[in-house]
């Protein structure tokens, strides 16, 4: 079965050139045309199954909106969209991280947690889930900085302090000792939260078209989105981020997100965090959801004739990061190879890392040898 996300790159002459993501799944937004509103709802998270609750929040929400009225968001929403992210990056870092050192996924213990989480149905629960939560990440990698001392002093000591706490840590140790990742001078700038209102006002046309739905950008540039995004000012991420161990840095922001949500479950609607929803109204009529998830910001647009959806547009996260110029193709390009299998994999760790919220398989082809 072919993947809907093909990564392909040339390997010549020792480098990594023409890095190409091709994103050939189909815009499935206009599945809501023609539905009520709580018909979308209820089908936006089947066909958006990764991430349903956020899916179905942001029909609702941009409804409300569109329809003349106001979204208002509730600790149930906040708590519901916190579960979903926790659980979608706990897949990411206990399934897929550790196949990419060659280990064995950590299924049972991710069935363990993935059980305590679905215990969380009312305030209670969620409070004592998010506390699991923390506990997890400070065994998994916080351990051995809560132990030293001091902060690590060069990378060598920061890996060696990952590799003290439990799994997580020891994937985010082999990373760095890999090398730095990031070859680029000017990297693509992180796409921090926010509000609704900034991409309704710089929407070319005011509506995402499918032309802007494949390819988005902000006033015209390209950016990241996802956990790096709002992590960065993390002292030990933008640590990362300085060394230019970006891919290692967006795998400790994960971690960091976890936390975050955890404490959303515990005490949600907090006003010391960016809000996770909120909608502006569209110039030319109807309403832009705007929902921070695990993979970054998903934007739904919608307007409606009566109660019936007369027209929608989605822009999910893996279109800003693997847009044609966008991060994958920029930061993929560029850095030094030994072989072909060595830049699989870091290609691999790239898109791993910027998690494509669809299937995606790497190719890379050696090209021809230089003259000398």
């Amino acid at each position: 079965m072919n993947a809907p996300l093909h990564l392909a790159a040339t390997l010549s002459d020792g480098h990594v050139t023409g890095v190409h993501a091709e994103n050939s799944r189909p815009l499935a937004a206009q599945l809501l045309v023609g539905k009520t509103v709580d018909e979308a709802a209820r089908l936006a998270p089947v066909v958006f199954s990764l991430c349903g609750v956020a899916q179905g929040v942001a029909v609702k929400a941009a409804a409300d909106v569109a329809g003349g009225g106001s979204f208002v968001m509730t600790a149930d929403i906040e708590r519901a969209l916190s579960l979903e992210a926790i659980k979608l990056h706990l897949w990411r870092l206990m399934l897929d991280w550790p196949v990419l050192f060659g280990r064995q996924p950590e299924r049972t213990r991710f069935a363990f947690v993935l059980k305590r989480l679905d215990q969380a149905t009312d305030a209670r629960s969620a409070y004592e889930a998010g506390g699991a939560v923390l506990d997890l990440v400070a065994r998994e990698l916080l351990a051995g900085f809560i132990n030293s001392l001091r902060e690590p002093r060069n990378l060598t000591e920061f890996a060696d302090t990952c590799r003290r706490s439990g799994s997580i840590g020891d994937a985010l140790a082999r990373l760095i000792e890999a090398g730095a990742s990031d070859p680029l001078e000017d990297p693509v700038p992180l796409l921090a939260p926010l509000p609704a209102s900034v991409f309704a006002e710089a929407l070319p046309g005011g509506w995402p078209d499918a032309a802007y739905c494949r390819a988005p950008h902000l006033s015209g540039d390209v950016y990241e989105t996802g956990p790096l995004a709002r992590h960065v000012n993390n002292p030990l991420v933008a640590r990362l981020v300085v060394q230019r161990h970006r891919i290692a840095a967006r795998l400790f922001a994960r971690v960091v997100e976890m936390s975050d949500c955890a404490s959303r479950l515990r005490h949600p609607l907090p006003d010391d965090m960016p809000a996770l929803v909120d909608v502006a109204p569209l110039a030319g009529g109807g309403a832009l959801a705007r929902i921070e998830t695990a993979r970054g910001v998903l934007l739904h647009a919608l307007r409606l004739d009566g109660d019936t959806v007369a027209d929608y547009a989605i822009v999910a996260p893996t279109e800003w990061n693997f847009r044609p110029g966008g991060v994958f193709e920029q930061e993929g390009a560029g850095w030094a190879a030994t072989d072909v299998a060595y830049a699989e994999w870091r290609l691999r760790a790239l898109a791993l890392a910027l998690d494509p919220c669809v299937l995606y398989d790497v190719a890379v082809t050696e090209g021809a040898v230089a003259d000398a």
